[in-house]
């Protein structure tokens, strides 16, 4: 990631999850708080980057490209590549199948661990750890959204001679600015959900999160995980340059 830790509980504490708490005796903090600010510096970094970069930018091209840089998918995609996904501690009831949002969650936890440990050095350690992790925004979200259906009913059909099914609700957000939740399945299995202001974005929105989880992993891996054979998404990636992560999970987790 670009940063060693001067305080290593801080990086326990970002990779520790409430249901480990709830399961282990352990006086490490879960991720929480971490995750809050991670969440907040990483909207900062990304629009200091476009404005930046992108200075005669518009107010709602600049929103979509943040919107899209530090999606729940874009994230758990970031902690699937990087390794995080492999280190995060959760409850047995998550080992199964763990949602998405925990894969991405860990980012931000570990981007706002980072925030806490550079000291005076805090906004340039977590903007290189989130060029770093995340790369640059993407200049088009469009077309990467209404492709995500079809990448993933394509992938799932050549696997499995079968379509995923989408769910909708609605959900918060008064009749003339309405919201909707949808959630993308295949058989039992919850592969991804998303947000939107209509039905279709909602759904592509779903559809990218599932991508998300299984567009650099293997056709193994995604049968593993259609079937349960494997406790996260992350088991099956490669955990890449990741410096003094998994050491530290070695020596402290024990605490």
């Amino acid at each position: 990631m670009g940063w060693t830790f001067r305080d290593k509980g801080r990086l326990l504490s970002a990779l520790t999850h409430r249901s480990f708490k709830n399961e282990t005796s352990t006086d490490v903090p879960h991720n929480e708080v971490l995750e809050l600010l991670g969440d907040a510096v990483l909207s900062v970094v990304v629009v200091d980057h476009l404005v930046r970069s992108t200075p005669d930018g518009d107010e709602g091209s600049l929103t979509e490209r943040r919107a899209a840089h530090v999606s729940t998918e874009a994230l758990a995609k970031a902690s699937v590549r990087s390794g995080l996904g492999l280190l995060v501690r959760t409850g047995r009831g998550l080992l199964v199948d763990r949602p998405t949002n925990i894969t991405a969650d860990v980012v931000e936890a570990v981007i706002g661990a980072i925030w806490l440990d550079a000291g005076d050095a805090r906004l340039d350690a977590t903007t290189k750890t989130v060029i770093r992790l995340l790369g640059p925004p993407p200049v088009d979200v469009v077309d990467d959204r209404q492709h995500a259906k079809r990448v993933l009913q394509e992938r799932l059909q050549r696997l499995f001679g079968r379509a995923p099914d989408y769910r909708v609700v609605r959900g918060d957000g008064p009749n003339h600015a309405p919201t909707y939740n949808a959630t993308v399945r295949f058989g039992d299995v919850d592969l991804g959900g998303g947000t939107g202001t209509n039905k279709r974005l909602a759904t592509e929105a779903a559809a990218a999160a599932a991508c998300a989880r299984i567009v650099d992993v293997s056709d193994d891996a995604v049968r593993a995980i259609i079937v349960g054979d494997v406790g996260d998404i992350g088991d099956i990636g490669d955990i890449g340059d990741i410096g003094d992560v998994g050491d530290v999970v070695r020596d402290v987790s024990s605490e």
